[in-house]
């Protein structure tokens, strides 16, 4: 063989190994981004969600009369505080970008906490204290609408959500002084009025009540790999013979998985990946996620719900009721599920099933709560009647429009059959909820109705 060819020929030899070995890293890294972006996908939505429970918890303590029993409210305010500072923190940013935020997320987590103590030993609101949770309540609404601005414009323009920090730049007028610009000014004004706030004295850490209940899904059978992966196919909204699975990895928390990803079956190692958490113990999947991102809507919300309830009648939970559904950006619903027992709705064992708007397939699952709490239950008969416990710490000028029984978690970690009592105050549409057996007030979501549903938070 002559050299000129034998040289050729290496140098294509070469040059395939190195191609394959490109195309190798290529796909690695983009399977490692996908992981990314779906874990700041995570933290970003949990963000928008925490703090538009901020918005209305200050709300739902400004519905109260400042009692004692609006201390566990308060508490709840806190930890919402809390935790949306937590996962604020976890975005791919600069701290600069988001530290007036995160400053402004820490004051309200501390006025809350000095004032759940305060109701709590039996002393209200001073006027001066009710007029800062009325501007602490107006801020946070303002914040609120303009992180789903934020939202709204990485999903229009396609950004991967580690490129969040340019996104938050172009709105941190919020966040720290900069020349005025139309993206900018509405967080600008935020910036100027926390910046008004003086530092809050701090009264120590709130001592939270922590569930110590051993989740049901601790008390099976331990679970294998092999059935792990069984179970990942059976929960992915696809036709099982297009999908492949494999075990990953374990999670900790409060309900030990196994970590299997699944892929299509043609193209394992494409972008096309569901990620499934399946208990180590009882086998029953806790979550999924498709880490798809979804294009333009094709179907209706009213056809995903049908889908969701299908898709449960598929998991073998026929039984379930859609208390609430929240659109997430365009691309997305999520629809939240209760159980029902002896006509009384269990809020304590919800399931929460996410569908895409443009296939009309599930893409995402949160059994968590359904899987650490549901069994069987012997539910008390409620020693008071639907109208006496509309009367039992309520303002007199809430209009009651209907009631149910429901069962509820608690603070402490158990559980309530309660009276969910609807009515409105101030313009607004509210769901109150009190003991059935004693007539305290445990909880008051506030509701939200829109073309598509109902939406309670």
């Amino acid at each position: 063989m002559k050299r000129p060819v034998l040289v050729a020929l290496v140098s294509l030899a070469v040059l395939a190994v190195v191609s394959a070995w490109a195309f190798e890293q290529w796909s690695a890294r983009r399977h490692l981004e996908n992981l990314l972006n779906a874990e700041y996908q995570r933290s970003f939505f949990d963000t928008v969600l925490n703090v538009r429970g901020l918005e209305v918890l200050l709300g739902k303590v400004l519905v109260g009369d400042g009692s004692p029993q609006d201390a566990d409210l308060l508490g709840e305010t806190w930890r919402e505080a809390v935790l949306a500072q937590r996962e604020l923190s976890q975005l791919p940013v600069q701290p600069a970008v988001i530290g007036r935020t995160s400053q402004f997320l820490n004051q309200v987590g501390e006025f809350t906490n000095v004032l759940m103590r305060q109701v709590a030993a039996g002393r209200p609101p001073s006027p001066d204290q009710w007029n800062t949770l009325e501007e602490l309540h107006r801020q946070a609404g303002i914040l609120n609408t303009q992180l789903q601005v934020v939202q709204r414009r990485v999903e229009a323009g396609g950004a991967r959500y580690w490129e969040l920090a340019s996104e938050l730049r172009a709105r941190r007028g919020a966040l720290r002084p900069a020349p005025p610009d139309p993206a900018s000014t509405a967080l600008e004004a935020v910036n100027r009025e926390m910046e008004q706030f003086p530092t809050l004295v701090y009264d120590g850490a709130f001592s939270e009540h922590m569930d110590r209940r051993v989740p049901r899904a601790a008390t099976g059978a331990p679970t294998t790999e092999e059935k792990a992966r069984e179970r990942a196919l059976a929960v992915v909204d696809r036709p099982r013979g297009e999908l492949v699975a494999r075990v990953t990895g374990t999670t900790k928390g409060r309900i030990p998985s196994y970590r299997v990803e699944v892929a299509e079956r043609n193209d394992p190692d494409g972008d096309r990946l569901f990620l499934v958490d399946v208990a180590r113990r009882g086998g029953e999947v806790v979550w999924m996620l498709d880490t798809r991102t979804p294009g333009a809507p094709a179907v209706s919300v009213s056809e995903a719900r049908r889908a969701a309830e299908e898709y449960l009648n598929r998991l073998g939970r026929p039984d379930m009721e859609a208390v609430s559904s929240e659109q997430q950006g365009e691309g997305t619903v999520m629809f939240a599920f209760v159980p029902r027992q002896d006509g009384v709705l269990l809020y304590t064992d919800m399931i929460k099933v996410t569908v895409a708007l443009d296939q009309g397939r599930v893409s995402g699952l949160n059994a968590l709560d359904y899987v650490m709490y549901h069994r069987p239950r012997e539910l008390p008969a409620p020693a008071l009647s639907a109208a006496e416990a509309a009367r039992r710490g309520l303002n007199p000028d809430f209009v009651v429009r209907s009631s149910r029984l429901v069962l509820i978690p608690t603070t402490g970690g158990g559980e309530a059959l309660a009276w969910e009592i609807r009515g409105e105050r101030v313009g607004n549409e509210y769901l109150v909820y009190v003991n059935a057996g004693n007539g305290r007030r445990e909880k008051i979501l506030q509701v939200v109705e829109t073309a598509e549903g109902t939406l309670t938070i």
